[in-house]
């Protein structure tokens, strides 16, 4: 038994070379056989050794040769775990009656060739495998600098993961303390000392409280985002409907002149991090609370509806809507469509909204008419 081997080079621009191990006694036939396979730039002879050095894309194998014939040397071949799987050609010129075939396709041929050898037809059989086998190459490279490339991402993340903790750290103790500090004097200021202080002065003190009442509400935002991105999530089953339910009768109790008609759909579920669904679910019906404030009947419907094949849940209100031009400001941290003034917060709402989403691998969009009200939607 005598091997040779073949190197079929590509035409494409990287000029991949990848190996043929030819396998047969008969050295004409071995020398007829490579000027066969000469098109796809083969060179240079071998021993059947190499198969155990080196990977293949397609294997020749003679069927009959003295001592060892092909399928007895099919059946070694794959027995080496990275040759379980590469093609086997069997070339003989037997005929079909004297081979037992399905032995054959039992060790894995993929195609039997008979004598007269058609060389057109048996340089498009293995340029088949050889193109095969180069597309595998370059996916496994692909996946080889895709691991890299996320290694490198995860580290990324991680260090800024880091910083983002010593931020969260100094917003909570070295800057929130004396603003803290600050808004105690200015209330002691305005308890001691505001029946002797002109308007004028008053209005400062006032001003100067509001501001600090705002600047802690942005540091509480900053944390509340900070602890979204950190941590694991644990899912399970969520009843959203009982949940909706829950924070509404929690905003009835802490004000209960509004007069505000809700409707919730019964049987939300969700597969998600119950605190998390809760933190959303709160966050959006604060928002339709809010924002339908000044409407003459103020409604909000909290439901599911089924589009483009999947179950979408959403929030809806009739209240002062907004501008669709504007709708990409909406989920950003402190972006605000609306002045403080006319509707007070610390524009963190939204933000946390889709930061919850997703870490739970959804996405969330919102729909709005000025006037008319606005939809908020989200898919775990």
């Amino acid at each position: 038994m005598t091997a040779q081997r073949a190197m079929a080079t590509s035409t494409a621009p990287t000029d991949t070379k990848v190996d043929i191990l030819l396998v047969d006694d008969d050295s004409t036939k071995r020398f007829a056989m490579k000027a066969i396979l000469a098109p796809l730039g083969q060179n240079g002879p071998d021993a059947l050794r190499q198969l155990l050095k080196q990977d293949f894309a397609v294997i020749l194998l003679d069927v009959r040769m003295p001592g060892m014939d092909g399928f007895e040397t099919a059946g070694l071949i794959r027995q080496r775990p990275r040759s379980e799987v590469t093609p086997i050609i069997f070339v003989t010129a037997l005929d079909h009656a004297e081979i037992d075939m399905g032995r054959g396709y039992d060790l894995g041929a993929v195609d039997f060739v008979f004598a007269p050898v058609v060389p057109a037809i048996m340089r498009a059989k293995v340029t088949v495998f050889v193109e095969l086998y180069k597309a595998q190459q370059e996916l496994r490279r692909y996946r080889t600098q895709l691991e890299k490339l996320v290694q490198e991402r995860t580290t990324a993340l991680t260090a800024i993961n880091r910083e983002l903790e010593a931020f969260s750290y100094s917003v909570s103790h070295d800057l929130r303390a004396p603003l803290l500090a600050f808004h105690s004097l200015n209330q002691s200021l305005l308890a001691d000392y505001g029946d002797a202080l002109d308007p004028r002065a008053q209005d400062y003190l006032q001003r100067m409280r509001l501001a600090s009442e705002r600047m802690a509400s942005v540091f509480d935002g900053l944390q509340t985002l900070f602890r979204l991105t950190s941590g694991e999530i644990h899912r399970e089953q969520c009843d959203l409907s009982a949940m909706a339910s829950e924070i509404v009768e929690d905003m009835r109790a802490s004000s209960p002149e509004r007069k505000l008609e809700v409707a919730i759909a019964e049987g939300m579920t969700a597969s998600a991090d119950p605190r998390l669904a809760r933190i959303l679910l709160t966050n959006l019906i604060s928002n339709a609370w809010k924002f339908t404030a000044k409407s003459a009947a103020a409604r909000v419907v909290i439901g599911t509806e089924i589009a483009d094949g999947g179950t979408r849940m959403f929030v809806r209100d009739n209240g002062v809507g907004f501008d669709m031009i504007y709708a990409h400001k909406l989920f950003g941290a402190f972006q605000r469509l609306h002045s403080q003034g006319e509707f007070p917060g610390g524009g963190i709402g939204l933000a946390t909204v889709r930061r919850i989403v997703n870490r739970h691998g959804g996405r969330a969009w919102a729909e709005g008419v000025v006037g008319e009200g606005a939809t908020f939607y989200f898919v775990f």
